[in-house]
Formats: structure tokens, C-alpha cells, sequence
């Protein structure tokens, strides 16, 4: 499958930018088609779940997103060190620089937890998660990130069973801290932990009356 972009139209410049793009692709049924596309470009970011393994305890992070607001919902949200890479600065670098500006702590060893895609259908950036392991007795700052970007962060400590509580229960719903404590800590999966329907059940777990 190949594709080509035909043309890129600046519609926004701000803080973020916003292009129009015409991209003509190969379809799986054969032949090619022409679209357009909107798209929303901001850099790529990074994000990284500081974990103390001596005392079995994560990092969380809270701040106030815009994105909830806008919807009339907890703009509060649970989350974990996060920002954007600088230019020229590599993907870890930019991790490491962000768990000392908004959590105060350094690490002393990381690991490379996965790469994503936060809107693929809109926007073109993609997050590269680490896990980072950390002594929560020794911090090397205060965090709370920076006063000139006007962050406003609290963080605290909780166990990894709370943590992974908090993401089964919806608790956690921000993309980059979930996918993270899954990815660092593994998890069951829905299914696997659904009661197993019989022949006879129905899908909802009632019994089938026409057998």
C-alpha cells in the first residue's frame, strides 16, 4: 500500500497549527482515491511513570486539563510525568527533563515502554512512554512544573495495587497514564476476567429459555 501527500494548506498557527492536506492512497479493494484531511500538529511529547520498586508505590500527578472542562466534566484529571520534546532533544532526554521539572525527581534507571498515536485520524503526535525508577525519599527538587508555562501540578505517592484499582475503575481515563501502568504492570484484559457463557447462556449471561 503506498500514498501521496499532494499538497499542505496552513489553516491555524498557535500554539498548535492546523493544515489542510490533500493525500491521494491505495485502497485494499483495488484502484486509488483522492481526500482531504485535516490535521492538528503540536511535536511529539513524552511520558513517564515513576515507579519506586522498594516500596511498590507509583507516582500520579494531577493538573487541570482543558479538554475535560470544555465537556462540563473533572478537568482534574490523574496522570503521569508528561510534555513535549524539545528540538534536538531525544525522546529519553526529554523524559528525564520532565520528571525533574514536574515531579522533582530523577531516576536512576529507565525503561522504553511503547510508542502511540494519541488521535490518529486528526493529529500527527505520537508518545513514546518510559517507565522511570525512582527512590521517593530522595528527591532532587520540588517538581510542580513550570511557573512560565503556568503549570499547576500536585503529585503523590500511592501503592501500584491502588494504581492498577484506579485504572479498572475508571478512576484514571487519561490515555498516556493507562497505557503505561498496563504496559509496566500488565493486565488482565476484560475478557479474561468475565464469568465464561455456555451453550446455553445468552451473551448477557442469562439462561437461553428456547433450549
Amino acid at each position: 500500500m503506498d500514498y501521496e501527500i499532494i499538497s499542505k494548506q496552513p489553516l491555524y498557527e498557535g500554539f498548535f497549527g492546523m493544515h489542510e492536506y490533500t493525500v491521494q492512497h491505495e485502497c485494499f479493494a483495488g484502484g486509488e482515491q483522492k481526500i482531504r484531511r485535516e490535521s492538528m500538529e503540536r511535536g511529539d511529547a513524552v511520558a513517564m511513570l515513576l515507579y519506586d520498586p522498594q516500596v511498590d508505590e507509583v507516582l500520579l500527578l494531577e493538573q487541570f486539563r482543558i479538554g475535560p472542562a470544555v465537556r462540563k466534566e473533572n478537568p482534574w484529571l490523574i496522570e503521569i510525568v508528561a510534555g513535549m520534546i524539545d528540538e534536538g532533544e531525544s525522546e529519553e532526554k526529554a523524559a528525564l527533563r520532565e520528571a525533574e521539572e514536574e515531579s522533582g525527581y530523577s531516576p536512576y534507571k529507565t525503561r522504553f515502554l511503547g510508542r502511540y498515536y494519541t488521535t490518529p485520524g486528526a493529529c500527527s503526535e505520537r508518545i513514546d512512554l518510559f517507565l522511570g525508577l525512582v527512590d521517593k525519599d530522595s528527591p532532587i527538587g520540588n517538581g510542580g512544573g513550570k511557573d512560565d508555562e503556568h503549570e499547576d501540578i500536585h503529585s503523590f505517592w500511592v501503592t501500584r495495587e491502588l494504581a492498577m484499582q484506579w485504572l479498572a475503575q475508571g478512576k484514571i481515563n487519561s490515555g498516556a497514564p493507562m497505557l503505561a501502568l498496563m504496559m509496566a504492570f500488565g493486565w488482565q484484559g476484560a475478557i479474561n476476567t468475565e464469568p465464561k457463557v455456555t451453550s446455553k447462556e445468552t451473551e448477557t449471561g442469562y439462561q437461553n429459555t428456547k433450549d
